[in-house]
């Protein structure tokens, strides 16, 4: 499926990887809409640098009412939405002893809940395509990241459930990103470790994730997939 003409939502699509998916669903012909919850002076000039009547929407995902609301004020910008890309995520360390119930429900709430509600709101509005962002920590455990892991897991397995409900006419995948970048804190020490762990010998980029994306928004025969973008580092 060609992506001229068609319309994107991207949450979370002002920075990181988020920004490099709105770059590329551009870059292909797609008018796009970018969600930001703080990072309005990225999106702005985001939508300006991609050009082709870029839209910015802000919401706080977190609230039940804003993320239905999403996909409803983005067709009104851009006319529908054909194409949802759920990025937007929480992403901290949580050991079980110092984890309460609020820390739980808040990673839920932006990983799995929202995602939910904008997958519910874009198949009523007859989006053709989906792309979750997931992790390869949905089936590989992490100690002390309990509740960001699970949270894909139920993110990768929703998908693969809505594959089925919402076939024929709307396809939904899923991207697992690996270590794409190094978190800052990092030494050099424990970077040259997760090198040992990658077959391919290196990161990945944001610019990996996004052109995964690409292809699972035009491969019009490819639903309840997961493409891991971790250069091989889930093989061993």
């Amino acid at each position: 499926m060609s992506l001229a003409g068609k319309t994107a939502l991207v949450t979370g699509g002002a920075r990181r990887v988020g920004r490099a998916i709105v770059t590329e669903l551009a870059r292909a012909g797609a008018r796009v809409v970018i969600h930001h919850h703080g990072s309005a002076a990225d999106a702005d000039a985001l939508a300006a640098a991609v050009g082709g009547g870029a839209a910015v929407l802000q919401a706080d995902l977190r609230d039940r009412a804003a993320a239905a609301r999403l996909v409803h004020d983005a067709a009104v910008a851009v006319g529908r939405v054909d194409l949802l890309v759920n990025n937007a995520a929480g992403y901290a360390r949580t050991p079980l002893d110092a984890m309460d119930d609020d820390a739980w429900a808040a990673m839920f709430a932006l990983n799995l809940d929202a995602p939910m509600r904008l997958m519910r709101e874009a198949a009523r509005a007859g989006a053709s395509a989906i792309v979750n962002i997931v992790d390869v920590a949905a089936w590989q455990p992490w100690a002390h990241w309990s509740a960001y892991a699970t949270s894909k897991a139920a993110l990768l397995h929703l998908s693969r459930c809505l594959a089925l409900e919402l076939a024929p006419r709307t396809r939904v995948n899923c991207v697992a990103p690996g270590t794409v970048i190094f978190p800052a804190d990092w030494d050099d020490a424990r970077r040259a470790r997760q090198l040992d762990k990658i077959p391919l010998g290196r990161v990945g980029s944001s610019e990996d994730v996004a052109r995964a994306v690409r292809f699972l928004c035009e491969e019009e025969f490819l639903t309840g997939a997961c493409i891991p973008v971790d250069g091989g580092a889930g093989l061993r």
